[in-house]
């Protein structure tokens, strides 16, 4: 057994919560749902509305 053991500490703020719903949730199921609308296809929404969320996170990363 190791004598060197460490304590981590994750701050998750108010601010990342809120990114995550609007992000992950709520801009990712209205993409799905469009993508669902163009091309009447599960699959395909489920991987155009993940594409989206994806680069939209990637754009603002970017830009910001």
């Amino acid at each position: 057994m190791s004598r060197n053991q460490e304590f981590r500490v994750y701050l998750i703020t108010k601010r990342d919560i809120l990114r995550f719903i609007v992000v992950e949730i709520i801009i990712g199921s209205m993409t799905y749902k469009l993508a669902l609308n163009l091309c009447h296809n599960t699959i395909l929404a489920g991987a155009g509305g993940w594409a989206c969320t994806e680069g939209l996170k990637r754009l603002v990363k970017l830009v910001g």
